[in-house]
C-alpha cells in the first residue's frame, strides 16, 4: 500500500466517527509537516554553522596563514572578526613589536663593528648615516614602549589590557629592516647626496610614532577605568627617555609595598613657561594628564632630534680625520610648543647648541670700557655698588641662560614604580612582585618645572604640577 492509500484510509476512518473530522485531520497533517520541515532545515543550517571549518583549524596553522598578512591588516581587519582570531591577531602584534628592539640592536652592533673595518672615506660616511638612522629609530621605539607598556606588555599589576594595535607603524619598521638587509644604498643616499636629510622610510616612522601616541593616549588610556592611578609613573618613563640630559637621583628607594623617589633632570638650551590666563573651558584630570604627557613627549622627541644630531656629527668628525668632502654642521634649528590647557597657558622649546650662539652671543665690551665704567661708581656709596634690574651691571641680565629642570617627587605602590627601576630587579623579586603585587596606597606625583631664563623677558620661572589621585 502506498502512501497515498495509507492516508485516505486514515481519513475515511476518522469521518465514520465524526463529520468535521476530515478537515481537522488534514489541517493537522499540514501544519505538522510543515514544522517538521522547518525544524529539519533549521537543525542543518546550525549543524553547518557550527561546523565551520576554519573554527577547528589549530592555531599554528592559523598564525601560518596570518604571516602572509601586513600587520595592519592583522590590526585593522584579523582583529575584528571574532574572539579566536583577536587573541592570535593579538599576540602576533605584540610579539612582533617586541622583536623589533631585538633586531634594531642588532643592526647597531653589526654597523659599528663594521666601521672599524672600513678604510674608504666614502664608505666610512656611507656606513655612520645609517648607524644614524638605526640610532633614530631606537629613540622612537623607546618612546612607544614608554607610552604603551604599562597596557600591553605590563606584567606587574592589573590594568586595562589592550594590544600594541599599531599595525601600520610596526610595517614600517619591518620594511626599513627589509631594505636596509637588501638595498641599504637607497636608505643612506639621501644623508650623503645632502648631509641630515631623512629617507622617506624613517620620516614616516617618525610621523607614525607621535600620532599613535597621542591617538593612544586619547583613545584608549584616558576612557579607562582607573587611569589616574594605572599609568603610575608614566611622566617619569617619559622623561627618562631624553638624552644628552643631567640627571641626578636625590633619592630612590622601595620598601615591600611603596616606591619613593626624587629625580633631577637638567635640559640644556631649553625653556618652559606658564602663564594664568582666563580659563575658557574645564577640563578634568585625566585630560590634563593626558595633555602633560603629550606635552612632555614633544620637549623630550625635540632635544633628543637636535642634540642627537651634534653628537652623530662629532662621531663622524672622529671618524673621518681626513675627510674627503667638508663635514656639514648641523643646521640652527628651534623648535616651539604653545597652547592652552584650562586656565594655563603653556610656552615651551628647544634649540641646538648652532641657534643659541646665533641669537645669544654677542660682542662683549673690551676692557678699557669696563675700567671707564668701574672709575665712574662711587664706592662710598652703598646704592651705587648695587647692580640695578634689567640694567648693564646686572650680570643675570647680561649673560642669556636658557635650560630647563624638572624636578619629580613620587610616591605611590611599588608596581607602579618606573620601568627603568623595575628592570633593575631580579627574576626572583620581580617573581615575588608577581605574587604578592600591590595597587592601593598612597600615590601623588609632584613636578616642579624651574626656567630661570624666563625672568629676562618677566615672564614666570615656575610652575608646579601636583597631581594626588586620592583626593579626586
Amino acid at each position: 500500500m502506498d502512501n497515498s492509500e495509507e492516508i485516505y484510509d486514515e481519513s475515511d476512518q476518522e469521518t465514520s466517527d465524526l463529520t468535521p473530522g476530515y478537515y481537522t485531520r488534514s489541517k493537522r497533517r499540514k501544519i505538522s509537516q510543515d514544522t517538521e520541515e522547518c525544524t529539519t532545515s533549521y537543525k542543518e543550517y546550525s549543524e553547518r554553522k557550527r561546523k565551520n571549518p576554519i573554527m577547528f583549524v589549530p592555531v599554528e596553522i592559523l598564525q601560518a596563514v596570518f604571516t602572509h598578512l601586513s600587520y595592519h591588516d592583522l590590526s585593522q581587519t584579523v582583529r575584528l572578526v571574532n574572539r579566536r582570531f583577536r587573541i592570535i591577531a593579538e599576540n602576533m602584534l605584540n610579539i612582533g613589536y617586541k622583536k623589533i628592539e631585538k633586531q634594531l640592536n642588532m643592526l647597531i652592533k653589526t654597523v659599528e663593528m663594521s666601521v672599524g673595518y672600513t678604510q674608504d672615506d666614502m664608505e666610512i660616511k656611507c656606513v655612520t648615516k645609517l648607524l644614524n638612522l638605526l640610532e633614530i629609530l631606537k629613540m622612537q621605539y623607546i618612546l612607544v614602549i614608554s607610552t604603551i607598556w604599562r597596557y600591553v606588555y605590563n606584567e606587574y599589576y592589573k590594568t586595562h589590557k589592550t594590544c600594541m594595535y599599531g599595525g601600520q607603524l610596526i610595517d614600517a619598521h619591518y620594511w626599513f629592516m627589509w631594505k636596509f638587509l637588501h638595498s641599504p644604498n637607497t636608505l643612506y643616499a639621501p644623508a650623503v647626496m645632502r648631509d641630515y636629510a631623512l629617507p622617506s622610510e624613517v620620516t614616516k616612522i617618525v610621523q607614525l610614532t607621535k600620532s599613535f601616541c597621542v591617538h593612544f593616549d586619547k583613545i584608549t588610556e584616558e576612557p579607562s577605568d582607573g587611569c589616574l592611578i594605572n599609568s603610575g609613573c608614566k611622566v617619569i618613563d617619559i622623561v627618562d627617555c631624553a638624552k644628552f640630559i643631567q640627571k641626578i637621583v636625590t633619592m630612590e628607594k622601595a620598601s615591600k609595598d611603596c616606591f619613593e623617589a626624587h629625580y633631577s633632570y637638567f635640559f640644556r638650551n631649553s625653556w618652559f613657561v606658564a602663564l594664568p590666563i582666563s580659563g575658557t573651558k574645564d577640563l578634568d584630570w585625566s585630560q590634563r594628564q593626558r595633555m602633560m604627557h603629550m606635552r612632555l613627549r614633544r620637549i623630550v622627541l625635540a632635544h633628543n632630534d637636535m642634540f642627537l644630531q651634534q653628537a652623530q656629527y662629532e662621531r663622524e668628525l672622529m671618524l673621518r680625520p681626513d675627510p674627503d668632502m667638508r663635514i656639514k654642521k648641523p643646521g640652527n634649528n628651534v623648535y616651539t610648543g604653545y597652547g592652552d590647557v584650562g586656565d594655563i597657558f603653556f610656552y615651551y622649546g628647544v634649540m641646538n647648541d648652532g641657534a643659541f650662539i646665533q641669537k645669544f652671543n654677542t660682542e662683549e665690551d673690551n676692557d678699557e670700557e669696563v675700567e671707564e665704567d668701574v672709575i665712574d661708581i662711587h664706592i662710598d656709596n652703598p646704592i651705587a655698588n648695587a647692580p640695578r634690574n634689567n640694567s648693564e651691571e646686572n650680570v643675570f641680565y647680561r649673560i642669556p641662560y636658557l635650560g630647563l629642570r624638572i624636578n619629580i617627587e613620587v610616591k605611590c605602590p611599588l608596581s607602579y614604580a618606573p620601568l627603568k627601576f623595575l628592570k633593575k630587579y631580579s627574576e626572583s623579586q620581580l617573581h615575588k612582585l608577581k605574587i604578592k603585587h600591590r595597587t592601593k596606597g598612597p600615590t601623588r606625583i609632584r613636578i616642579i618645572f624651574e626656567c630661570e631664563g624666563a625672568s629676562y623677558p618677566r615672564l614666570p620661572t615656575f610652575y608646579e604640577y601636583d597631581f594626588k589621585p586620592k583626593n579626586l
